[in-house]
Formats: C-alpha cells, sequence, structure tokens
C-alpha cells in the first residue's frame, strides 16, 4: 500500500467550508451548525496529520487510519461539490420565475439546506469517528522543526509585556502550508502567554479586510457583545468599552489585503487597550507584514531555489559563502556523501537546508530514516520524498498530480495550469487570479528541481518534463489514484482510481467498475465513442474531460461539476448543447477543432468561464462572460450580441 498523504486535502477542504460560495448562501439553523461543526473536526485533524504522515512509515496502523480518513475527506468533497454548484446555480436564476419555479421544487431553499445539512452531518460524524481514534497513536500536534520559532516570538511577546510598552504588532509571514497558524496557536495556548493577558482574542480575516466585520469580530473574539450594530463608528465604541484598561493578545489570522488606511483606522481603535497589548498577525506577503508590523517581521524559513560537496554548498549555503558554521559544513559532509552523488537527491537535500541555522535540524536529516534502506532506489526515492514534504500542501497535490502523465512526457504548463485549477488544487490568495497563482507554483517546483528540461518558445508556449525518479516519486504518492494504462497493458485499472490517462483504451466499458473519476484523460485512437458517450454521462463527479483525439462526433450528457473540457484535434461541428449547464467550466480548449461551425446557444451561462483557446465560432454576447481572462480569437458577427463591443467589460490578458 502506498504512503497516504492527506494534508494537502484536509487545507483545501478547510479553504472550501470557508469559501464565498458557503457564505454566499445565508447559513442558517442545522446547517450553519454542521458547517462549523466540521471546520472544528478538520482543524482537529489537521494539528496531527503531519505527524501521521511522518510515523506511517513504521505503523501500518497509522497508515490504514489515514487511509480512511482520506476517503471521507472525499465523501466530503463530493458533498461540497454540490454545494457550491447549487449556489452557483442559484446565482443565474434569481429572476421571479426562477424563484418559483425553484421553491416547488426539492431545490427550493429550505429543503435544500436541510438536505445538505443531512449530508454534512453524515459526513461529519463518520469524520468525528475516525478523528476519534487519534489519541491510540500518541500524535503530536506541533509542526516539526518550529518548536525555536514559537519560544522566540513567545520570549518577544513576554519582553513586551514585561516593558509595558505601548501596542505591538508582530508579524510572521510565510508560504501557505509553513505552519504560520499553526505557530500563532501554539503561542496564543503557550501557558505563561495566557497568563500575562486579561484578554485574548482570535479572528480569521483571509482576503476580507472589511473593517466593520472585522470589528465586529473581534468584539465577539473577546467574548463582548455587539448584538445588531451595523455601523463603524458604534462597533468601534464598543470595541473600545471592552479593551479600555485591559491587556489583550489579539492574533489577526491569514490577512492577505495591503489595505493601509483600514489598517490604520483598526489600529487606532485598538490603541485603548493597557499597556503591552499585542496584535499578531500572521500573512503570506511579506509587503501585508511590513505594512503592519511595528517590529521587524519573522520569517518563516522557505526554501531557495557540479563535484557534490560544491553543488550542496550551493544550495544549503549560497552563492559565494562557504558555511560560516563548521559543525554545519561536518553534517553537511556527511549528508552528502549518503546522497549517494546523485545530483537531485543533493539539490534536493541542499534546498531543505539552506534556511534552517540549527544543528539539530541538520542532524535530523542526517540521522532520519530514510537513509536506512539497503535499496538505493528506495533510498533516492525518500530523499525526494524529503523534499516533497517540505512543499506547502497545495504545491504536493499540484506535484502529485502529475504522475498521471506517462513517464518522460512533454508537459505544456498552461495545461498543468488547468488541470490543477480544475481539480481545486490552487488555492485563491485575495485578488491574485487562480492562473497567476499557477504560474507561480510552476516556477516553484521547476527551482526545487522537480520540473526539468524546461522550454519556451515563439509562440510562448511552455513544456517540461520530469525526471524518472521524480515521476516514481509523484507515482508512490498518489498510488492508485492517478493511474496510467499504458499501450499493451489492456485495461488493468484499479477500483480505487480517480484522475485517468489513457492512450491505449479499446473499450470504456471496462471502466464501469471503477468509483466515480474526477479526471479522465483520453489519447490516441481505437475508442469506441458509443460506449465512451454513455460513461461520460454516468460520471456525475467529473472535474477533467480531455479527448485529445480525432473524431467526428461525441454527444454525452455533460457532468454539472466539470471545470476543463478540452476537445483539441476532434473534428466535430457542434459541440453538445448540455455544454451550456456546465456553470463551473473554466476551461474550454479547442485547438485545431476546424469543423467546429457554431456553440451552444447557452455558452454565455458559462459564468466560471476564464480561458477560450482558438474558437473559431463565438457564443452570442460573449460579453457576459465576465470571468473570462484568455480569449484566442473575436470573429465579428452581424447578429446581436456578437459585436466587437462584447469585448469592452472583459479584463482580458495577452493578445
Amino acid at each position: 500500500m502506498a504512503e497516504v498523504f492527506l494534508s494537502p486535502l484536509v487545507d483545501t477542504m478547510l479553504d472550501s467550508l470557508k469559501s464565498c460560495s458557503l457564505k454566499g448562501m445565508e447559513l442558517a439553523g442545522s446547517l450553519k451548525t454542521e458547517v462549523e461543526s466540521l471546520e472544528g473536526t478538520l482543524t482537529t485533524i489537521q494539528a496531527v496529520i503531519q505527524d501521521a504522515e511522518e510515523k506511517q512509515w513504521k505503523s501500518e496502523a497509522i497508515k490504514n487510519w489515514l487511509g480512511k480518513l482520506k476517503q471521507a475527506a472525499y465523501d466530503l468533497e463530493v458533498v461540497l461539490d454540490d454545494f457550491n454548484t447549487e449556489a452557483l446555480r442559484r446565482s443565474l436564476h434569481r429572476d421571479a420565475r426562477s424563484q418559483v419555479t425553484t421553491f416547488f421544487s426539492l431545490r427550493n431553499p429550505l429543503l435544500f439546506r436541510l438536505d445538505m445539512a443531512r449530508k454534512f452531518k453524515n459526513v461529519r460524524k463518520k469524520l468525528d469517528a475516525i478523528a476519534g481514534e487519534k489519541s491510540k497513536f500518541h500524535l503530536r500536534e506541533e509542526v516539526l522543526g518550529r518548536a525555536d520559532e514559537k519560544k522566540n516570538i513567545v520570549s518577544m511577546l513576554l519582553s513586551n509585556v514585561s516593558h509595558h510598552d505601548d501596542l505591538s504588532v508582530y508579524a510572521i509571514c510565510g508560504m501557505r502550508g509553513h505552519g504560520k497558524t499553526t505557530i500563532a496557536q501554539l503561542v496564543y495556548n503557550d501557558e505563561n502567554v495566557a497568563k500575562v493577558f486579561d484578554l485574548r482574542g482570535w479572528v480569521c480575516v483571509s482576503n476580507d479586510f472589511d473593517i466593520k466585520r472585522l470589528t465586529k469580530a473581534i468584539v465577539e473574539s473577546f467574548r463582548g457583545k455587539s448584538g445588531d450594530i451595523q455601523e463603524l463608528d458604534p462597533l468601534q465604541r464598543c470595541l473600545v468599552e471592552k479593551l479600555v484598561g485591559k491587556r489583550f493578545l489579539l492574533v489577526l489570522d491569514d490577512v492577505w489585503n495591503e489595505y493601509h488606511d483600514k489598517w490604520d483606522r483598526l489600529k487606532q481603535a485598538l490603541q485603548c487597550g493597557r499597556k503591552g497589548s499585542v496584535v499578531m498577525v500572521t500573512t503570506r506577503l511579506e509587503k501585508v507584514a511590513l505594512m503592519m508590523a511595528t517590529t521587524p517581521f519573522y520569517r518563516l524559513g522557505c526554501l531557495s531555489d557540479d563535484d557534490p560537496w560544491s553543488l550542496f554548498k550551493q544550495r544549503a549555503f549560497g552563492m559565494g559563502t562557504n558555511g560560516s558554521n563548521a559543525n554545519l559544513e561536518t553534517i553537511g559532509r556527511q549528508i552528502v556523501q549518503r546522497c549517494g552523488g546523485l545530483p537531485l537527491a543533493i539539490k534536493a537535500i541542499g534546498s531543505i537546508l539552506r534556511f534552517r541555522s540549527q544543528e539539530s535540524e541538520w542532524l535530523r536529516v542526517k540521522d532520519s530514516e530514510i537513509w536506512d534502506s539497503e535499496d538505493e532506489g528506495r533510498r533516492i526515492l525518500a530523499v525526494l520524498r524529503l523534499s516533497y514534504e517540505h512543499l506547502p500542501p497545495y504545491m504536493r497535490q499540484c506535484f502529485s498530480f502529475c504522475s498521471i502523465f506517462l513517464k518522460d512526457s512533454v508537459m505544456t504548463k498552461d495545461k498543468l495550469i488547468g488541470l490543477w485549477m480544475a481539480n481545486g488544487f490552487i488555492p485563491s490568495r485575495g485578488t491574485l487570479d487562480l492562473h497567476d497563482m499557477g504560474c507561480e507554483i510552476f516556477s516553484e517546483l521547476t527551482r526545487r528541481s522537480f520540473f526539468q528540461e524546461i522550454e519556451e518558445y515563439v509562440d510562448r508556449t511552455v513544456t517540461c518534463k520530469m525526471h524518472d525518479l521524480i515521476h516514481d516519486l509523484a507515482t508512490s504518492i498518489m498510488g492508485q489514484e492517478c493511474c496510467v494504462v499504458e499501450p499493451n497493458e489492456g485495461s488493468q485499472i484499479p477500483k480505487t482510481a480517480r484522475h485517468l490517462y489513457s492512450s491505449s483504451l479499446t473499450s470504456i466499458m471496462d471502466l464501469t467498475i471503477l468509483q466515480p473519476l474526477q479526471s479522465l484523460i483520453l489519447v490516441g485512437d481505437g475508442i469506441n465513442l458509443s460506449n465512451l458517450s454513455r460513461f461520460i454521462s454516468k460520471q456525475k463527479y467529473l472535474k477533467v474531460l480531455d479527448l485529445g483525439f480525432d473524431y467526428r462526433n461525441i454527444a454525452f450528457k455533460s457532468p454539472k461539476h466539470m471545470r476543463y473540457l478540452c476537445l483539441d484535434y476532434s473534428r466535430v461541428k457542434t459541440l453538445p448543447e448540455s455544454t451550456s449547464s456546465l456553470h463551473n467550466l473554466q476551461t474550454l480548449s479547442l485547438k485545431y477543432c476546424h469543423s467546429l461551425q457554431m456553440l451552444p446557444k447557452g455558452t454565455k451561462n458559462l459564468k466560471n468561464l476564464r480561458y477560450c483557446i482558438e474558437l473559431t465560432s463565438m457564443p452570442v454576447v460573449v460579453g457576459q462572460l465576465s470571468l473570462l481572462l484568455k480569449l484566442s480569437m473575436f470573429i465579428v458577427g452581424k447578429e446581436e450580441g456578437c459585436g466587437i463591443d462584447e469585448l469592452k467589460e472583459l479584463a482580458l490578458e495577452g493578445e
């Protein structure tokens, strides 16, 4: 059984629960209770998940426990997808007639909330039962290697209190997944810290730095009552009344936006506390840390981007330095020796240790169990896996998904990013577009040698490959979730496959034994289109459909969760009308579809569509696709809704 890595999925679930779609559905009653309970359950799991992932190497029981958790998390993912899809559907049907229609259907607001509350409850009870078993494994809740950071931050806070300074603002800055929130929680709950503050409060900010909402949330986090107050001035008076004469600690977690005026006004209201009060901010963005902090901000070490020692020294100590710590150099030489001279492993380990200044951290790598295997191949995989484990969770998902492609495949950057987006691997970050965030992920994976042989062509297409060992790593992580059916291997597909790539399937009927797929990528000829159509129509949770082969006609009922649809190289003349109901669709790729004459009339309803690639026919009223960023061609027509003025409201990028 492959190792189970669950932390990226848990992070994604938590992000989904806190998403705007959920907030926009007017959570109330039992549904609100279940969503909040689920957040609590997932947060409890998140606290121990990293320790469990590390200990599964020695404990089959922990590995099995993680496997059960992962399956339950997938069940939750399906429920969340239903929820978010319904939220989107409602946003498109707000006229009076549709409201009357939906009220008398199974989808009316009250019945829908009751139905979703029941589904959330069922999944939550399953997760609670599995999470309850964690106590018997004695899992640590502290992030590995962060004890020193916690100690230093606690020391700074206590020093601030003892000197009775005015309000101090500390910032913890680092990439997502590096443990900012966890460290803040450890500091917040430290016994010595709790003793010196009269009040402690915690508010999650995310991308919504709305000062009224935050003021109200801060009052309530200090166990105050804001009642039905909606205006900012009375809310701030309420906050002042709560804080005056009290020494407080306030954590503003996950701040994304740089709003000087809003922050200044909020900070002014917080100045009323007793001397020694502290605000602690966690953020991914250095500019936010610089804006808010009153002291030098605390940066959590992020990793940097050939004789073996010289290569390691370059990665671990930086260019032009010999390493100022003789003990670290001694340990480093021992680590290089254990790498067996393989440059890939040396670069991976060197990148990990570059920002680790404590000898204990280097010794932990040197003495790690990853070196114990006598089989060199397994040992190198373990070294690379260690590098993988130092990636933020969302990057782990993006990287490991690449195992869906054949070894030595040439992968296109934009295609990878589209697939990552479709599967929900890319987190939203403030106003940064998902595609831009995907570009950052691609660049970071390249810097860390997960992608190699980068080529950029005249048309700006960027391609890459994965080293065979890196591909083996991704495959070992995904286990049977990503399945590649190579030529001459028949249709032996594991029942646990969620992402399938094939260049040799001759009969889709063999796939009926599978659990619901999320991604289906088919290339090559010899595929029975009739069977394929029936199969696709049954895959109601399919998010990615990529049919990269030459065919004339295909008709299928499109799964409502579809986010990525690629029909490149086909000779189809029209698309199935059902594609106009794909409200979640983000990417529509129709490269080299020279026979295509018409798009469905309802294409204008694809409100989440961001990328239309090589269209030869225009959807009417394309200007209503408000999220559209890339449109390779616009064909002017005489009909209403086909004029060039359709583009004036779109924020298109590129040429």
